[in-house]
């Protein structure tokens, strides 16, 4: 098959819908599939294809994380699309260039597959005044069951977005894929111990120091103030746990003034941005990873972590109860109590640690590049045949 994804935020960006689409792209090329990834490029002043990717001219949306709002319509972009018969397009963005696939998939008369990534009614205080925030979030509702109601087949990262769906006024069946990782990335056995021991130099971390990480945007949705007040309600001089907040975001400074506030200087470490191919070595530093946010639907940085080895401290997201199993990849929490309970539950037992951390990276596995891939293709094939399109070009 010849296979458009269409998305408005691709590497070099780093977020959990750019690493998803890189994911499936490598996948769906790995079993077989010629794939073009269409996406807004602030960096480009024309359109440019190289390597399978397709940039096109954007600007940038400094509000919303730098990502790049392109025009729906281009000749340009029609014409380098024109020399690429697509069998399938994949949106994974609802706006600019998703609706630009949105479009073509009409066009064509090819299936057009959408996949819900981002709730975006928690997103509302990026685009719109305090006042506004109401009929903002019923107008985002609104598009986003529109948006769904245009696509033959919706794929959601867990189901959550079933339920997001109904809130927006869209009745459609969500296809339950999770979320993929590297595993040919983050693998312990990948790991440059020196590298370690520079970032742990550079981080002030000690050898007797049992590390908790978070990864992820500095953002109101993220809740790491949240995680803060947790990690400070028991915490005590010398005692050798260290938090990691790795990322950077509009919260930063916040952020950092607020751990001052709460007497954690000494014992929080913000790193900043990390370009993606170091987070390997990120994690190799730590000993769990914890988030208290309750706004991901299948956080990639969280699966990166477990492939690492890194049991989840989770907080408890009724509407979101997959995504960490008690026991076997992680602890769930409600309260600062039960928080601290699960670090030293594991920090004191060595028989927790090495059975947790291997049952941890056993349910990573499953969640590899050539699963979501074969998953993802079904769907392709399932549409293909709807429309009578046969398995054409299918490895």
């Amino acid at each position: 098959m010849n296979i458009g994804l269409f998305t408005d935020t691709y590497f070099p960006q780093i977020n959990g819908v750019s690493t998803h689409v890189k994911t499936l792209k490598e996948g769906l090329e790995g079993i077989g599939h010629q794939v073009l990834v269409v996406t807004a490029d602030t960096e480009t002043p024309v359109h440019h294809l190289e390597d399978g990717v397709l940039r096109c001219p954007a600007v940038k949306l400094k509000r919303i994380y730098g990502y790049g709002m392109a025009c729906i319509h281009s000749m340009d972009r029609q014409r380098i699309l024109n020399d690429f018969p697509l069998d399938v397009i994949h949106v994974h963005t609802e706006f600019g260039i998703g609706l630009s696939g949105e479009e073509n998939a009409r066009r064509l008369g090819v299936p057009l597959i959408y996949t819900l990534h981002t709730m975006w009614d928690q997103y509302i205080h990026y685009i719109a005044p305090y006042n506004f925030h109401s009929f903002a979030r019923e107008m985002t509702r609104g598009y986003i069951g529109y948006f769904a109601g245009r696509a033959d087949e919706i794929i959601g990262p867990s189901m959550k977005v079933q339920g997001f769906l109904s809130i927006c006024g869209s009745e459609k069946k969500v296809n339950v894929i999770p979320n993929a990782v590297e595993l040919d990335q983050f693998s312990c056995e990948l790991v440059d111990l020196q590298a370690v021991g520079l970032l742990k130099k550079d981080y002030g971390l000690l050898p007797e120091d049992f590390v908790i990480c978070f990864c992820g945007r500095l953002g109101k949705e993220k809740s790491v103030d949240v995680l803060l007040d947790f990690f400070a309600a028991y915490h005590r001089p010398n005692d050798h746990i260290k938090l990691l907040i790795v990322g950077e975001g509009p919260l930063h400074k916040a952020l950092e003034e607020k751990a001052g506030r709460l007497g954690l200087t000494d014992s929080v470490v913000f790193t900043g941005g990390i370009a993606h191919e170091n987070m390997r070595e990120v994690y190799a530093c730590c000993n769990l990873y914890a988030t208290a946010s309750k706004s991901e639907v299948n956080s990639v940085s969280m699966l990166e972590a477990m492939a690492m080895g890194l049991p989840v401290l989770h907080i408890l997201d009724e509407e979101n109860p997959g995504q960490v199993t008690e026991g076997v990849n992680g602890y769930i929490f409600r309260t600062p109590e039960e928080f601290h309970s699960a670090i030293e539950r594991f920090r004191n037992n060595r028989e927790e640690q090495v059975r947790l951390r291997a049952s941890t990276i056993e349910s990573a596995r499953l969640a590899g590049q050539e699963t979501l891939a074969r998953r993802v293709e079904a769907i392709y094939l399932r549409q293909l045949l709807l429309a009578g399109r046969g398995q054409k070009g299918v490895s």
